[in-house]
């Protein structure tokens, strides 16, 4: 039996869902608020737009996982009222930009009997799965540092509409390095203590840092 999916937040991300899920599965349902980009998915994928979250639970009635793609700050709300409508979520990364807002989520999930998953692709990247290995068979002996840069660039012409914004973008912890944090907690195992300083150096666009040290 095929999967039905849908998505909800039809941006650049959502392309790469649209994909896998033809693949897998039937994508049913597209969703965004601006009527156009949600016609426009809907074309391409051959699904129903909508304009409104309520709307598309409503009439999609046999649906299995959503997608949220939507902003970062807008991550939880939504994951939540497809929890409620007793839908697995598969939640682009960050899973959320506060912590209470996070634990809302897992008690939604768990309170419907559904899944709630947020994309981690990274951990099975080829060198990922060959130093976890690694790690797990101890052919690297006790490992007492573990240092993780990331040189990512991202121009000024990146920080448009509500990214580089707080509310809805949260940052660069959450947005571009949210996949290395997960990485070391992947390979290293959970945190007992962290310290960090921050500071933006170059981008007076954005609401946060630019760059950052984080001890864990």
């Amino acid at each position: 039996m095929n999967t039905s999916f849908a998505i909800i937040g039809c941006g650049r991300i959502a392309e790469r869902h649209a994909e896998q899920m033809t693949r897998h599965g039937n994508l049913v349902a597209v969703c965004d608020i601006i009527p156009e980009k949600a016609n426009a998915m809907a074309d391409r994928y051959h699904a129903r737009a909508y304009y409104s979250i309520e709307e598309m639970l409503a009439q999609e009635t046999g649906l299995q996982v959503v997608s949220i793609c939507t902003p970062n700050g807008l991550h939880a709300a939504h994951a939540i009222k497809v929890l409620g409508a007793g839908i697995h979520v598969l939640c682009e990364k960050p899973l959320c930009i506060q912590v209470e807002d996070g634990l809302k989520m897992i008690d939604a999930a768990k309170k419907a009997g559904k899944k709630l998953f947020v994309v981690k692709q990274n951990r099975y990247n080829p060198p990922v799965v060959f130093l976890k290995d690694l790690i797990r068979t101890k052919k690297l002996g006790t490992i007492y540092s573990f240092q993780l840069n990331c040189f990512w660039n991202r121009p000024a012409a990146y920080f448009t509409g509500w990214k580089g914004t707080k509310e809805l973008d949260g940052g660069t912890l959450f947005t571009q390095f949210s996949h290395f944090i997960d990485l070391l907690y992947w390979l290293l195992g959970d945190v007992s203590k962290v310290t960090a300083t921050r500071k933006n150096f170059a981008h007076n666009m954005i609401d946060f840092e630019d760059a950052g040290i984080v001890l864990f």
